[in-house]
């Protein structure tokens, strides 16, 4: 993140204390973090950085948390966390995750106001600290719905006691100015560089979740309505006309106005995702657990957006301090997202045709930043409880892609990858203090 991005979080938090009252701090600090490793079985990269030769960014964060009473019914959170950038693939960031002031009135609700993490997922708020979970990769199908996982705004939670139970309902809204990722195989010549391509966005989000909490299970659910536009004022196209180029010659489709040929290409500032959520945590009797999550999220501004279903379930078995899992995940695009990708790089013109290399590159960029998937996994893994603050894990994981995925980087040059699959194999130390 930039440092321009640093700072601002830094003083909504600023801002926030200031509006508390003027008493003593009582502060007390934690501290957590996972030194991993990831490898897998083919040369092309996936998730950002992990190929054959294996990587330790992928999984390794640090992360420092500062917390304050301010008040019988004040207190402030900062949490600072270091990993991987989103901005630029060969760097790491000093990120602030939470940034917030809280004010609870009563045992009843709970008011917040600065930096949070938005309420996607079971696992949101501990999504950095792997010591509290058993999973050594959290499932890339259900946790990679969002580029960001942070928003800058307010919420409300109100809880119901409800004898051994506890319902609560969650609400919040914000912004968030972040980096989309997306990868080009051939870039765009004099335009765009093959490779990593960084998109700044801004996004506005509001959503509620409900949430059941009993002594043996956690069950939620939750709606989230997201905007999103591109910081630089680029338009998103509704859809892409197709060019012929005559009776028997291959056509095009239009990506761009700059292109003299066929009608003008409708677009729209900002897209609208409505995001549904459900998950549940349940111990099933004995040292039996399972774990399921599932997302959908609609896209209707645009027949080139994010139309998704993901979602895994995981089955935990625990023997003393070793927990072995087993989980299924899938992730897949519409029929319509995954049609749109292929007729715009399964059908390149000839290089006969005056341009062709420039119209079939444009399509292909236009096709690489559609946020489409097609992949379903299988994970064998085990979780070690080294003591009550550290977790020694170890995973094997089975991919198998389909029409394509947008976690691989295709290599220039290469076919777009589908229809394989990969193994994967991952090593943390996840600990907290």
């Amino acid at each position: 993140m930039s440092r321009n991005r640093l700072h601002h979080a830094l003083a909504c938090a600023a801002l926030a204390a200031a509006a508390a009252p003027a008493l003593a701090l009582d502060l007390s600090w934690s501290g957590f973090g996972t030194l991993g490793w990831a490898q897998s079985s083919r040369g092309w990269v996936y998730e950002r950085s992990v190929d054959d030769g294996g990587s330790a960014d992928r999984d390794s964060v640090l992360g420092l948390q500062l917390d304050a009473s301010l008040a019988p019914k004040w207190s402030a959170t900062l949490q600072l966390k270091t990993a991987q950038s989103l901005e630029k693939d060969s760097r790491w960031d000093l990120t602030p995750t939470w940034a917030f002031l809280a004010w609870r009135p009563d045992d009843d609700w709970l008011l917040r106001a600065g930096r949070m993490r938005v309420p996607l997922y079971l696992h949101s708020e501990i999504l950095d600290v792997g010591a509290t979970h058993d999973l050594a990769r959290l499932p890339t199908e259900m946790y990679s719905i969002v580029p960001s996982n942070e928003f800058d705004g307010v919420s409300t939670t109100r809880t119901w006691s409800l004898g051994a139970d506890e319902l609560s309902l969650d609400a919040y809204a914000g912004r968030m100015s972040t980096t989309a990722r997306f990868w080009s195989r051939d870039g765009l010549p004099g335009f765009v560089e093959p490779g990593a391509v960084f998109v700044d966005i801004d996004t506005h989000m509001q959503g509620v979740v409900l949430a059941l909490r009993q002594p043996g299970g956690l069950w939620r659910a939750g709606l989230h309505r997201v905007r999103t536009s591109q910081t630089d004022g680029k338009k998103v196209p509704v859809t892409l006309p197709y060019v012929s180029l005559g009776e028997g010659l291959p056509g095009f489709y239009k990506v761009d106005d700059s292109v003299p040929y066929g009608p003008d290409v409708r677009t729209v500032s900002t897209i609208t995702n409505w995001v549904f959520t459900l998950g549940l945590e349940q111990r099933l009797g004995g040292h039996w657990r399972v774990a399921a999550e599932y997302a959908r999220d609609l896209q209707r501004d645009t027949e080139l957006g994010s139309n998704t279903s993901g979602g895994y379930v995981a089955l935990f078995r625990e023997f003393g301090a070793v927990t072995p899992y087993l989980s299924l995940a899938r992730l897949r695009s519409t029929k319509g997202t995954r049609d749109w990708y292929r007729k715009l790089t399964a059908h390149p013109l000839p290089a006969t045709v005056p341009g062709a290399a420039q119209l079939n590159a444009a399509q292909r960029l236009m096709a690489e930043g559609i946020w489409a998937a097609d992949q379903r996994s299988v994970a064998l893994g085990a979780s070690w409880a080294l003591d009550a603050r550290s977790k020694l894990k170890f995973e094997w994981k089975r991919t198998h892609v389909g029409d394509l995925s947008r976690l691989i980087e295709t290599p220039q040059g290469s076919d777009t990858i589908h229809d394989t699959h990969l193994d994967l194999w991952s090593l943390n130390y996840s600990f907290s203090f």
